[in-house]
């Protein structure tokens, strides 16, 4: 017996049929598009109503998802654990003088990678061999100062 699966669901024709506007993802695209991890946007998304079950999968309705952000742009917190959502990053325009001047001496290894124009395990690396990091509650902050020491030591004439 061969049995065929049914196609996939074709949500435009659907949502045409209907006349709704709405922007609806996979819990997938939408993760991705808020910077989120997956399984947290899924519990995101149960808990402030904008999962929508077909089938064998779930659509997220977008317009729900931003009207909340909207409205409450500061409490992103899980009401079922009380954890907080992830947030990005706030991105330091100007790294370089800030550690040049002296303002800012210690950095995280993603900024440290941007600063020093390596990647992420490079610098992680070099962070491991100079001693220079520091975990301060789950936090890892690297002593710009010990990297520079480090770098000059392999000082070579071309």
């Amino acid at each position: 017996m061969n049995k065929s699966k049914s196609p996939p669901v074709d949500l435009e024709k659907y949502l045409e049929a209907r006349g709704r506007k709405h922007h609806y993802v996979t819990y997938e695209d939408g993760a991705r598009a808020l910077g989120m991890a997956y399984w947290g946007f899924v519990r995101f998304c149960q808990e402030i109503g904008a999962n929508i079950p077909l089938r064998k999968t779930s659509i997220v309705d977008m317009d729900i998802v931003e009207k909340y952000i909207e409205k409450y742009p500061y409490e992103f917190k899980s009401k079922s654990e009380g954890n907080d959502m992830p947030k990005k990053r706030k991105k330091i325009d100007n790294i370089d003088e800030l550690v040049n001047s002296g303002k800012k001496k210690y950095v995280r290894i993603a900024e440290g990678a941007e600063l020093y124009s390596v990647g992420k395990h490079t610098f992680e690396s070099w962070v491991e061999e100079a001693k220079a990091a520091r975990r301060i509650k789950g936090v890892v902050l690297v002593n710009t100062d010990k990297i520079d020491a480090f770098i000059e030591s392999f000082e070579e004439d071309y």
